[in-house]
């Protein structure tokens, strides 16, 4: 955890009754965040709602020990007189929460979601007893479990002990009421006394894979030209013979306001430069596909050739090698640098960060269960998102209308358009594949027809070169229908296309449920929708991609 800012959401009783002797909860808090500053040398962000009581107890502390600057959230809009920063946050974020109360929503547990969905840790100042109410301590505490935070607890009259809270070692399928219980009786390792080394080992437990966070590397002057000649054969390619997306124009752009927070600036470059990275890879990987199965088509052919010409037998040998050992090259350099499987970690990569920055926007966590760990496949994108904090402002509902429009066309209608796109040109492509294989099967069979008939006919009088045809044909056919078979397994334009259509039909059923003017909170819903359909689908695209290593086809 050393290496990365890390995001503290704070939460504790405001009832005096609750909290004790306020000097054993100041010394608790006070080991608690030492514990902190020791594991997390980087610095920390506390994400807190000043309330009275634990709240601002805990707030007046963190600055006085200098931890890192402070976010509060607070649960209802302020007046513009009263937006204006705090002495202890160093900015602050206000939610409608008289809106959701019209809904039948509660605010306190509102802002339980936004602190609990941007944090890597929380502390709470807890007595360890069930909520009295929806939004109270227990619920962050039941939230953080959920997702899979850890959490420093700080028990009122037990200021001189610490404890640490290990989600990972609850049962798949716990209940708040049973893990209350088991909470009772200190039940280890499930709960164990805090250390600044404990910490450190629960949030390297949470830390993405090595290969998801790959930074982009300046292109060198080889790339470069590669990138303006043979890594764009698969652009080509497709377009030949898919024709033009039909459907895409450009996405709008955020509000200018959104654009203004360093946050956001912050998720879009990581973005950008993820999305350019793996545009990259992706033009690269899939051209020398290409490349490779038309070396093996051509090795073929000119292999094939002296049926016709007996006296290029030694000059078709020569070519028929040459191709087959660049071939072969280009293959060796691919699999030994494991390409297929660096292509699909960048690409997940930059899909997690365009989730990321949409639902950053409207304060929703990406996080769907507690399957968080080393093998999470979003944990680099979400390390990106902490470090750009929380959105700063007022949600009013003009923000709200705003943001949301944008964050809707970027998760779910901008969406559902490119898959429609996208769906007709790969079966356009994988039509057309079909439609040249069968063609050449057709031609196949007709050369084999043409050759008997003129047996028949003239007999020995058959020229030379005609039999040549026929042993040249009868290489190169089966050739082009191994080719196609490579394609559909390495680049699947068939199943892509099937994927899009189902993915398109679903984000337009997600879309049909917003209404003309959504609260925020149906945003959020029709946000999380759109995130868990899209992170399944990239899921699933992953595994089958890193699995595609390219064909040599003979």
């Amino acid at each position: 955890m050393g290496a990365e800012l890390i995001q503290v959401a704070f939460a504790g009783h405001n009832r005096l009754s609750d909290l004790g002797d306020p000097a054993q909860v100041t010394e608790g808090l006070r080991k608690a965040f030492g514990m902190i500053q020791s594991a997390a040398p980087d610095g920390s962000r506390l994400l807190t709602g000043l309330a009275q009581g634990a709240d601002l107890a805990a707030a007046g502390l963190w600055r006085e020990l200098a931890v890192g600057p402070i976010h509060a959230v607070h649960p209802f809009l302020a007046t513009p007189a009263e937006q204006a920063a705090s002495l202890l946050a160093s900015s602050e974020t206000w939610l409608d929460g008289a809106g959701l109360e019209a809904a039948g929503r509660n605010p306190h547990l509102a802002q339980s979601r936004w602190l609990i969905g941007a944090a890597d840790l929380l502390v709470v100042v807890w007595t360890g007893e069930h909520a009295r109410g929806a939004g109270g301590t227990a619920d962050a505490v039941r939230l953080a479990l959920e997702h899979n935070i850890p959490v420093l607890w700080v028990k009122p009259d037990h200021g001189d002990e610490v404890w640490l809270i290990s989600p990972q070692h609850l049962d798949e399928d716990f209940g708040f009421l049973e893990f209350l219980e088991q909470l009772t009786a200190a039940r280890a390792p499930l709960v164990s006394q805090a250390s600044p080394e404990g910490l450190a080992q629960a949030q390297a437990q949470r830390a993405p894979a090595r290969e998801d966070s790959e930074a982009l590397n300046p292109p060198g002057i080889v790339d470069r030209l590669l990138h303006r000649t043979l890594w764009q054969t698969y652009a080509r390619f497709r377009r030949l013979l898919g024709g033009r997306l039909e459907g895409g124009h450009p996405a709008p752009s955020p509000p200018e306001d959104l654009q203004a927070l360093e946050g956001f600036r912050t998720l879009t470059m990581a973005m950008e430069e993820a999305d350019t990275r793996a545009n990259r890879m992706a033009s690269a990987h899939r051209s020398q596909q290409i490349l490779l199965l038309g070396a093996a088509i051509l090795a073929t052919a000119i292999g094939s050739a002296p049926a016709i010409w007996p006296e290029i037998k030694l000059a078709a040998v020569i070519g028929e090698l040459t191709v087959a050992l660049a071939a072969l090259v280009v293959w060796l350099i691919v699999i030994r640098s494991d390409q297929h499987q660096r292509w699909s970690h960048a690409r997940r990569l930059a899909e997690q960060l365009r989730l990321e920055r949409a639902s950053w926007a409207l304060g929703v966590s990406t996080v769907g269960d507690r399957s968080q760990g080393p093998g999470d496949r979003g944990a680099a994108a979400r390390i990106i998102r902490r470090r750009a904090g929380l959105a700063s402002g007022a949600y009013t509902p003009e923000r709200v209308e705003k943001w949301g429009n944008w964050a809707m066309d970027e998760l779910v209608l901008g969406q559902a358009r490119y898959h429609r796109g996208q769906g007709g040109l790969n079966h356009r492509v994988a039509h057309r594949i079909h439609l040249f294989e069968d063609i050449s099967f057709a031609f196949f069979v007709l050369v084999l027809v043409g050759y008997v008939i003129a047996h028949m006919v003239i007999d020995e009088h058959v020229p030379h070169w005609a039999g040549g045809v026929v042993l040249m044909t009868g290489a190169i056919v089966p050739a082009i229908g191994a080719a196609s078979l490579a394609l559909e397994a390495t680049l699947s334009f068939d199943e892509q296309g099937r994927r899009s259509d189902l993915l398109a039909q679903q984000l337009g059923a997600i879309a049909a449920e917003l209404g003309e003017t959504p609260r925020l909170d149906r945003l959020q819903r029709a946000a999380k929708a759109a995130i868990r359909l899209q992170t399944s689908q990239e899921d699933r695209w992953t595994d089958e991609a890193v699995r595609r290593r390219l064909f040599r086809v003979g």
